[in-house]
């Protein structure tokens, strides 16, 4: 048996649907969302309107509807869970583990049946007492529950009857739908095989006839992890009735008294394509299912989706335009609404059942009110009035919780908790809560302009003068679906530097699958364009809330300050304690009285003084600070504080002071010229410890003394000091013992040990020439350029092992594992890894507990050790004195630039540090732990993103949109169909949108406009702005999208007319995988690089298929500023995938797979069009290349995916599941000559000797399988311990 080994990145977080109740406690206000395979389960708190989560748990299923009720004996609910593969489960709460258990599992299965293609509807009696399932077409499985009427009744003498005579046909699975490890075994459950129960605890009453399959099936399960099995929902034995109606649209239980038997209504559609409502009652006797006659079949709205169950045993049947009050004895009650599908829809009021909240599919939020009387001794619905509300993403579902809060969970767009007030808000609230398109996409491209609000000009104008909202957005939570298309950013788009990892023990060698060797996979040491370097960008959302979510794996920085300053070189955080007397044994420096944090930024030409004082109150006021005894008139090395907290230590390049707090008056000084030297070039301080720099060459240790600076010792080193570092690896358990030392020249780390600054010991000589391996006796950073020279060391112990960092200039990390000791200093293990592409600089740092590094630079990370690790070896080696080494794990940090970072110790700014980026100085917190990070990018509404790729290049994005023409909105078809047609001319008028091709295909004369229009957008990768745009033709569809480098191939030329450049060609091109076409060579080898290619199809009006489409090259020109399209090339059918290949391109039409190639024109043919679109869009053809077929392979049905691995292609077919083909080159023979031998045409004699293209085919799988997607695994393979592959892999192709 073949398993999958299967990891997400990230959660679910789609809502499928939703549902609220008391679940956790009986006065709690609940929320339980369903999202794929998992149950959330939050809780609301009304006063701030805020969801806390409790937490979340898997199904063994993928979660199909989601029902909460309550029965009446119990202080809390159950919610009723049904998965796609027909099994159901109760899931309720159990307090005393604070987890969601199983109560029972189950499922619904037929073997004759028929499956509905729609989705599964479950509705639950609103007394408790059956469930109706349907799943299969014209039979509804009724699943009765236990309720606390008499057991003698007739509905449980139904239940008796019915229950004992088809046992077997519904029994239960091994694979139920549980919580974890609660699943229900039944293997024993021979006598009653259905019983869906949970094991039983002791004590529990079961009804007489159960009783002795309860003590048979589950007397071993016994009081195992169902503690609370008491308290079961207890859903029986399941039922399967028939009724006439095959497509049935929704179900939905009637109100009733508890003297009746259950009936449910039916909204279906006959064969004449009407909605029509039949309702069911369940009789007595047999059970069998009784239609109502009192019920009329009344025909309703074509477009009746939804039914609402009310009082009196009404419904209310809601379409796309009307709302309908209908029931049995009285006359159909109905009014108009806005034209718009209803997706979801909630009671507030769940007692009276007088207002009801709607939602539709263009994200109106709609409130209907329902006004009843007296009828006959019931109540009747005698009014409904409908108001609107304001807009939310398209629900999937609606869950009112409680105090006016309600939940929208969404498909189409994030997930929202608003609060509904009851008269309207200012613009000012709505602006900054609900805005959610940004209208990014308005540049000089008219085409742009007018896309930029796709509705029709009624609809716009009735838009702009709607009232204001009554909708107020509380929270929002990114949801990354409908993920249609995504690109990943920075992962093999530069050079690819493997992380160089030396080991000096064997134990180490054990650990080289560590986090650090893993991150230097999805880096690159090359220079990014684009502001989303290591991220994943996608195209989520649609209908109202289309947008580009970016995908980034770190640790967060909230900003909650920043200030504008240029010229930051360097910044210091400092918190001293403010004496109202000089008198130091006054200090006492745990109370939280007089406090000042003080942050130190070094400028180009100054020093900057910026604090606070502490306790600050709620609200921390950041200023300039004016302090005496500072060097203000010059920048700032370095600057600390001492170990007593009261002086600090500032060095400049002048002068080393100490200054006391107490006043802030100097202290003591101290200058270079002490020892005959003149300037100060790197510092250190570390509490009372000094090291420094001078004159580049000579290395100074001073000490904090009693108030006094003194010089320890000095030496002089014979290369020029790059950084310097002091820190203890005991941290504030000592003081350091040795100093570390980047050299500039030499590109080496040494250490020198205090205080006399001799070399550490001779085994340390940290000089490694290039080429050596590492030994114990040397540390080594290999040159590589002026880039490569270290300018960051530290020293620090994470987990239990001390360490030596050295950042480099080019953004690699070199970490150095030491054991440290009493007979000296030895390496144990050297890592690199590339962090970015700029100067590293290294900062220690206490986050919840554990020390940290913050390695700041382009692209920052925090360091940290492992703590499952570290413990695992704590325990394992107690007392040896030879430890594991602690496994090193990195955590990207999500904001870009960050030059310097300082950790500030602040009550008012807990676990807060200072940031400079860029231009600015921050403020900010800090994610506790790694998590991923979404950034948004709205697009314009019904603009829903297709397809994306990414330049690296040029640093840009290409995206295809698709933006809709008919929203619908509240006009009638007759106006609908003018507005667009309005709408269609109005754009044909301002872009010719006809330009972006070299010919019109046809000569499209529609009877209609089309309901959606292509377009294709160049945007910046740092902002997400957009640089150009415009759009496809009429009917033109974008399908695929890809960035390519094209190789320049020459045209195949004759023999007889062969250029001395073409005979020149090398015949070993005929058997290279490499080489390119006829008569290449290395003059001719040039690439057209950063180049995007769209496939588009075209379905005309009345068609259901593409008739044609085009590939189209284009060009983001960054000197001219506009986008220039260079070639289009018309093929038959749809193109669905295009994949580059060896400078080539690959594209799958409709039942064909192409080879396309980049080739020279032929002699005297030139481009001929020459066309200015608009102002950012110019179509321009190559005047000397053009995209031409160099060969082709008819493939099965429909040709989805392509995948390449060497010169192996793989073919996802819609239907045909997967084909694999080779690329070859081979040379035209020429004719033997001999006789019998079929003659060569005159053509293929002059081509004789020439290469050319052909796919292979090799292999194909003949079983019937739906294929969406092919991906091949790139060879070689590493195979140990840490990874899982679970099928067998060629070496060869990759190819599972």
């Amino acid at each position: 048996m073949q398993y999958q080994y299967v990891v997400s990145a990230h959660k679910a977080s789609s809502v499928l649907a939703s549902v609220s109740g008391a679940f956790t406690l009986p006065e709690a206000t609940d929320l339980v969302l369903a999202k794929n395979n998992r149950i959330e389960v939050h809780t609301l708190t009304a006063a701030t309107g805020q969801l806390r989560q409790v937490g979340d748990w898997a199904l063994n299923g993928k979660i199909s509807t989601l029902h909460f009720f309550h029965p009446s004996d119990r202080l809390t609910g159950c919610i009723l869970v049904t998965s796609e593969k027909f099994q159901f489960a109760v899931l309720s709460w159990d307090a005393a583990e604070q987890r969601v258990v199983t109560e029972s599992t189950g499922e619904f299965t037929e073997v004759t049946g028929r499956p509905t293609t729609e989705t599964k509807i479950v509705a639950v009696d609103p007394l408790n007492r059956v469930i109706a399932v349907y799943a299969y077409q014209g039979i509804v499985h009724l699943l009765p529950m236990d309720s606390a009427e008499d057991p003698e009744s007739a509905w449980r003498k139904i239940l008796r009857l019915r229950g004992r005579k088809r046992l077997g046909s519904h029994q239960q699975s091994q694979g139920s739908l549980s919580i974890g490890s609660l699943a229900t075994s039944n293997s024993d459950t021979e006598k009653w095989p259905y019983l869906v129960r949970a094991p039983m605890a002791d004590g529990l009453i079961v009804p007489s006839y159960l009783q002795s399959a309860v003590s048979n099936s589950h007397g071993r399960d016994k009081g195992k992890e169902v503690a609370h099995a008491e308290r079961s929902s207890n859903i029986y034995p399941i039922m399967a009735r028939y009724i006439h109606e095959l497509k049935v649209v929704d179900i939905q239980f009637l109100h009733g008294e508890a003297d009746e038997l259950p009936a449910f209504a039916v909204l279906y559609e006959d064969a004449n394509m009407q909605r029509q409502v039949h309702v069911y009652r369940l009789g007595d006797g047999q059970g069998e299912l009784q239609p109502i006659s009192e019920w009329t079949s009344l025909s309703l709205e074509a477009s009746a989706a939804k039914l609402i169950a009310l009082p009196g045993g009404n419904v209310l049947v809601a379409g796309d335009e009307s709302l309908s009050v209908i029931g049995a004895d009285r006359q159909p009650l109905g009014m108009s609404k806005r034209a718009s599908a209803v997706t979801a829809w909630t009671w507030i009021d769940t007692d009276s059942y007088e207002r009801l909240l709607l939602a539709d599919e263009e994200g109106e939020l709609s409130l209907v009110v329902l006004q009843y009387a007296d009828s006959k001794g019931q109540q009747q619905v005698q009014d409904l009035f409908v108001e609107r509300l304001g807009n939310t993403a398209v629900a999937s579902s609606l869950t009112y919780l409680d105090a006016g809060c309600v939940y929208v969970g969404s498909h189409c767009g994030d997930q929202m908790l608003v609060r509904l007030h009851t008269q309207p808000l200012p613009r000012s609230v709505v602006e900054g809560a609900n805005q959610r398109a940004l209208h990014m996409w308005d540049e000089t491209a008219e085409s742009a302009k007018i896309l930029a609000f796709p509705l029709g000009d009624a609809d716009n104008v009735e838009s702009q003068t709607q009232p204001n909202t009554f909708v107020e957005t509380l929270e929002l939570h990114e949801n990354l679906a409908p993920l249609v298309d995504m690109c990943v950013v920075g992962i093999g788009e530069s050079n690819n530097r493997t992380a160089d990892t030396m080991t000096t023990e064997s134990e180490a060698h054990e650990e080289s699958g560590s986090a650090s060797g893993g991150v230097e996979d999805c880096r690159s040491a090359g220079t990014q364009p684009g502001g989303n370097y290591g991220s994943v960008v996608s195209c989520s959302g649609m209908h109202n809330t289309p947008g580009l979510r970016v995908v980034r794996n770190g640790i967060g920085i909230e900003q909650l300050f920043s200030v504008d300053i240029s010229g930051l070189l360097g910044l210091w955080s400092l918190t001293v304690a403010q004496l109202a007397s000089c008198d130091s044994r006054a200090m006492d420096i745990d109370t939280d009285d007089a406090r000042l944090v003080l942050l130190v930024l070094s400028l180009v030409d100054r020093t900057l003084l910026l604090g606070w004082r502490e306790p600050s109150g709620e609200q921390v006021d950041v200023a300039e600070v004016a302090l005496s005894g500072w060097r203000l008139g010059e920048p700032t090395l370095a600057a600390g504080l001492a170990s007593d907290r009261r002086h600090v230590v500032q060095a400049t390049s002048s002068a080393i002071v100490l200054i006391d707090s107490v006043g802030w008056t100097v202290q003591a000084e101290w200058v270079p010229g002490e020892i005959g030297l003149s300037a100060i070039s790197a510092v250190s301080v570390s509490g009372d410890q000094v090291a420094a720099a001078i004159d580049g060459r000579t290395i100074v240790y001073l000490e904090v003394r009693q108030g006094a600076l003194a010089c320890v010792g000095h030496r002089q080193l014979d290369n020029v000091v790059s950084c310097i570092d002091v820190h203890s690896w005991h941290g504030v358990a000592g003081p350091a013992t040795h100093v570390a030392v980047g050299m500039w020249s030499v590109n080496d780390v040494c250490l020198l040990a205090l205080p006399d600054l001799v070399t550490a010991a001779p085994a340390l000589s940290l000089r490694m020439p290039q080429g050596l391996a590492l030994s114990a006796s040397a540390i080594g950073l290999a040159s590589t350029g002026q880039d490569s020279l270290p300018r960051s060391v530290l020293m620090c112990t994470l987990g239990n092992t001390p360490y030596l960092l050295a950042g480099l200039g080019d953004g690699r990390l070199h970490q150095f594992a030491l054991s440290v000791d009493a007979d000296g200093v030895s390496v144990r293990e050297h890592k690199s890894i590339a962090l970015g592409s700029g100067p590293l600089g290294l900062t220690p740092f206490v986050n919840h507990g554990s020390l940290n590094v913050f390695a700041s630079s382009d692209h920052s990370a925090v360091l940290f050790a492992d703590k499952h690790q570290t413990a695992h070896s704590d325990a394992r080696i107690s007392g040896s004195s030879s430890p594991r080494i602690s496994k090193l794990m990195y955590a990207n940090v999500d904001v870009l630039g960050i030059k310097r970072m300082a950790p500030i110790d602040s009550l008012g700014l807990p676990m807060s540090m200072c940031l400079a980026v860029g231009s600015q100085m921050w403020i900010g917190l800090a994610d506790p732990v790694q998590r991923l990070h979404i950034r948004s990018f709205a697009l314009p509404r019904w603009a829903t993103p297709h397809r994306i790729a990414h330049s690296s290049t040029q640093g840009v994005y290409a995206v295809a949109t698709i933006h809709s023409l008919d929203t619908g909105g509240s006009l009638t078809s007759t106006a609908r169909e003018s507005a667009v047609w309005e709408r269609f001319a109005l754009i044909e008028r301002n872009v010719q949108h006809q330009a972006i091709s070299s010919k019109s295909l046809y000569n499209m004369i529609a009877a209609t406009p089309p309901a959606e229009v292509g377009r294709f957008t160049i945007m910046d990768s740092q902002g997400m702005d957009v640089l150009a745009s415009a759009l496809l033709l009429t009917y033109e569809m974008p399908e695929s999208l890809c960035a390519a480098s094209l190789r320049c191939l020459q045209r195949p030329i004759p023999n007889a007319d062969a250029t001395a450049e073409a005979q020149e060609a090398p015949a070993s091109l005929a058997n290279s995988s490499h080489s390119g076409n006829l008569g290449e060579n290395d003059s001719m080898a040039q690439m057209l690089s950063g180049v995007f290619v769209l496939g588009t199809s075209i379905v005309p009006p009345g068609e259901d298929d593409a008739r044609s489409g085009r590939i189209i090259i284009c060009a983001w020109d960054a000197t001219q500023r506009h986008m220039r399209i260079m070639c289009t090339f018309e093929v038959v059918g749809a193109v669905y995938a295009l994949v580059p290949f060896r400078g080539m391109l690959l594209a799958a039409t409709n039942g064909q797979l192409m080879l396309l190639g980049w080739q020279r024109r032929a002699v005297g043919a030139k481009a001929n069009y020459t066309t200015k679109v608009c102002d950012s869009v110019m179509f321009m053809e190559d005047p000397d290349y053009e995209l031409v077929l160099l060969c082709s392979q008819q493939t099965q049905i429909t040709a989805l995916s392509i995948s390449v691995s060497g010169d192996y292609i793989i073919v996802g077919d819609i239907m045909s599941s997967a084909s694999l083909y080779r690329y070859e080159e081979y040379v035209i023979p020429a004719s033997s000559g001999n006789r019998g031998s079929l003659q060569q045409s005159g053509s293929e004699a002059a081509l004789a000797g020439q290469i050319r293209h052909r796919l292979v085919p090799v292999a194909r799988d003949y079983s019937g399988v739906w294929t969406t997607a092919v991906a091949s695994v790139p060879p070689p393979l590493a195979q140990n311990t840490a990874r899982l592959y679970p099928n067998v892999i060629d070496a060869e192709t990759g190819f599972l």
